[in-house]
């Protein structure tokens, strides 16, 4: 379901020392997921792995979901997305907001990223189905599998926009995958993901700048009213920075973060890999993520055990999570799949064309008569006045290479259905 059973630092050297320790808590961390699963135990007997089977990836849609749940989830026709249903939850929020922005619902496939989600090298001798990796090995498989997905779906003509949402070990996942030089250091790799959404991310940075600040990384109080994320806190695995073709700084970003200052599975105290850490990981990650209403899962709007002011707030933290990430997402499709230019009519004889929005601009060109221009996009610049009448609102004209007010085009002072430039 949430996170851990056999730890290590990054490097991977603490894991030799700690071998007692560490099958200790795997057996423990195992036993406390099976009490939090609730029907997980019959979803793997119907399954051999998390994940039931699903139809191979394809370029058929224009958006594509791809999910990753938390670990040692199990899914099944009544949780297809995970057990606990953070991910069901935050899933209905993005196609809703999807939908208000004009997307169909049957423009939008939603995929499972088919990794292992397990937390521990499970032995054939024990009873239950908890493996078949520990939890680095998982992550890691989880990594390299989303990678090449993204690889498939930015090799498809049709360049479909994905948004990743992942949870817990899921948004570790993500996280890895994102910073490997594959997809943050290729352009086409990047440009395919649209927006990026973790819920209770086991590698979370609370001290990355920038994050934070602009809105991006939402650190929730218990009562889901916005906290402020503690520069020394953050994942109980790990502490990986977003990248910066991702992160933003000006409100831009295409990276979008949620965490409850009580959830230490994405809000730990202790440094991952410390003496502090070993002696309360268990501790933590006991009062984070076992039982219904437990911090770790009340990200959901779906809990039975969850009050209805609980579901309510965590309904609407996905929603302006999910409406944000669409924004960005669109935004982001714009730049893979610019809009068409819009043909608009010009009335005017000898109207200038400048390098700028403002009349104190270089002319570049002239329109000598009425004819029709096709608009990339407008913006608001000068106000310029004429015939009595005083307008804001600019045009670009790709083929002239400048801007022409839109006092001088037939229609409304602001053009519907010619996008705002950024």
């Amino acid at each position: 379901m949430t996170t851990a059973a056999i730890t290590r630092e990054s490097s991977g050297g603490a894991r030799g020392r700690w071998q007692v320790w560490a099958l200790t808590l795997a057996v423990l961390s195992a036993f406390t997921l099976a009490l939090n699963l609730g029907n997980a135990t019959a979803a793997h007997a119907q399954y051999p792995g998390p994940n039931p089977p699903q139809a191979p990836a394809d370029c058929s849609k224009p958006w594509v979901i791809l999910s990753a749940y938390g670990t040692s989830e199990s899914t099944d026709s009544g949780h297809p997305y995970g057990t606990v249903g953070v991910n069901d939850t935050y899933i209905r929020a993005l196609k809703s907001a999807l939908s208000d922005v004009g997307v169909h619902d049957s423009d939008v496939t939603v995929r499972n990223l088919p990794y292992p989600a397990s937390a521990v090298d499970w032995p054939d001798w024990l009873p239950g189905n908890w493996g078949p990796d520990d939890y680095w090995t998982s992550m890691n498989k989880g990594r390299d599998k989303l990678v090449e997905e993204i690889n498939f779906y930015a090799s498809c003509p049709n360049r479909p926009t994905l948004i990743l949402l992942g949870y817990s070990q899921g948004a570790q996942v993500i996280k890895n995958a994102i910073a490997q030089d594959a997809i943050q250091g290729n352009q086409r790799n990047a440009d395919e993901i649209g927006a990026i959404v973790n819920v209770g991310d086991a590698s979370r940075n609370n001290g990355q700048i920038g994050m934070g600040q602009n809105g991006q990384m939402v650190t929730l109080n218990p009562d889901y009213s916005d906290g402020t994320a503690d520069a020394t806190r953050g994942g109980l695995m790990q502490r990986v920075n977003v990248p910066a073709v991702f992160a933003g700084f000006i409100g831009d970003g295409r990276y979008f973060d949620v965490c409850r200052t009580d959830d230490a599975v994405c809000n730990e105290q202790a440094y991952p890999g410390s003496d502090e850490w070993q002696a309360r990981w268990l501790q933590d990650f006991g009062d984070s993520a076992i039982g219904d209403n437990a911090p770790h899962v009340m990200y959901r709007d779906n809990g039975i055990a969850q009050s209805p002011e609980d579901r309510a707030n965590a309904d609407r933290v996905a929603s302006r999570t999910a409406a944000r990430a669409v924004t960005a997402a669109v935004a982001q499709r714009n730049v893979v799949h610019p809009p068409p230019d819009t043909p608009e009519h010009v009335w005017a004889t000898n109207v200038n064309v400048r390098a700028n929005p403002t009349t104190a601009s270089d002319i570049v060109g002239t329109i000598p008569e009425p004819t029709t221009v096709y608009v990339r996009c407008q913006a608001h610049g000068q106000s310029v006045t004429y015939g009595g009448i005083t307008n804001d609102a600019w045009s670009y004209l790709p083929l002239q290479q400048g801007w022409i007010s839109n006092i001088f085009l037939t229609g409304p002072a602001w053009m519907p259905g010619v996008p705002e430039c950024s």
